[in-house]
C-alpha cells in the first residue's frame, strides 16, 4: 500500500521571527501569539511534509480539527521539548488517543509496580530507549527510540501496511509502535469506512467505480462482503 511518505526529511525550519528560546518560556496550552503562530505554521509546514498523512497509520488527514500535533517524546514528562520541531509530527486523532491509552496504561502499572515493591516510581517514556538525564537534549539518533520515529526512520524499513489496514512489524521497532499505537485496531474503523463509501454509490456503474478505487487500500475478499451487504440491504430495503 501506498505510505505518502517514508520520514519527514527535512525537518521544518521555525517561523520566521520566531525561535526556540521565544517559546521556551510558554507551555503547549497557552494563547500567546508567538505560540499560536508557531502552532499554525507547523501544523502547514508538517502536513505539506508528511503528504497529508497520519506520521503513525499513514492514513489521511482529513479534517484539520481531528488533526493532532503529536509529541513523539512526552511533554508532560519532558517540557523542554515542547517546541523542539523534531519531536513534533501530525496525528490523526485515532492514533492520538491510542497513544495517550497506552502511555496511561504503562504508567499505571509502573505505579502499581513501584507501590508494591515500596519503590520510589520512576517514569518512563515508551518512545525513548532510556530515559534522559535532566538537561540533556533531544536525542537525535535513531538508536535512542524505540518506536519509529517519524523524522529519523524509514517506516517501510520497520512497518509492512497490506491491504484491508493489517499493519506487520519488520523489526522490534515496528512492532513495538504497532502494539503502542494499537494500529491493528484500526481495520475494524476502516472496513466500516469502507461501507460508509460504497453505501453513498448510486447506480451500478457508480459503484463498479468506487469498488476498482477502494481494491487498492482493501483486499477483495472485503470489497465483495461489503458489496454484498449493500445490494442486500438496498434489494430487502422498503420502498421510499
Amino acid at each position: 500500500m501506498d505510505i505518502g511518505f517514508d520520514k519527514i526529511s527535512p525537518t521544518p525550519q521555525y517561523p520566521n521571527g520566531i525561535n526556540a528560546h521565544q517559546l521556551s518560556v510558554y507551555d503547549w496550552s497557552s494563547q500567546a501569539g508567538v505560540v499560536l503562530q508557531f502552532k499554525t505554521a507547523i501544523k502547514k509546514d508538517l502536513r505539506d511534509a508528511q503528504l497529508g498523512r497520519c506520521c503513525y497509520c499513514r492514513r489521511l488527514l482529513f479534517d484539520d480539527i481531528a488533526t493532532h500535533i503529536e509529541h513523539f517524546v512526552e511533554k508532560a514528562q519532558y517540557p523542554r521539548f515542547t517546541f523542539e520541531i523534531q519531536n513534533l509530527a501530525l496525528s490523526c486523532g485515532t492514533c492520538n488517543t491510542q497513544k495517550n491509552g497506552s502511555n496511561k496504561s504503562l504508567a499505571a502499572l509502573l505505579k502499581k509496580r513501584a507501590e508494591r515493591q515500596g519503590n520510589v516510581l520512576m517514569p518512563r517514556c515508551p518512545t525513548l530507549a532510556q530515559e534522559l538525564a535532566p538537561n540533556s537534549p533531544l536525542p537525535s539518533s535513531p538508536q535512542s527510540y524505540r518506536w519509529v520515529h517519524p523524522h529519523l526512520d524509514k517506516y517501510s524499513d520497520n512497518i509492512q501496511i497490506n491491504k484491508g489496514w493489517v499493519f506487520v512489524g519488520k523489526t522490534l521497532k515496528g512492532s513495538r509502535t504497532i502494539r503502542g499505537v494499537n494500529l491493528n485496531a484500526l481495520a475494524q474503523i476502516e472496513r466500516r469506512a469502507l461501507f460508509e463509501r460504497l453505501a453513498t454509490r448510486g447506480g451500478k456503474l457508480s459503484m463498479f467505480v468506487g469498488v476498482m478505487a477502494e481494491l487498492e487500500r482493501h483486499r477483495a475478499k472485503e470489497v465483495a462482503a461489503v458489496v454484498a451487504k449493500l445490494l442486500w440491504r438496498r434489494r430487502n430495503s422498503p420502498p421510499q
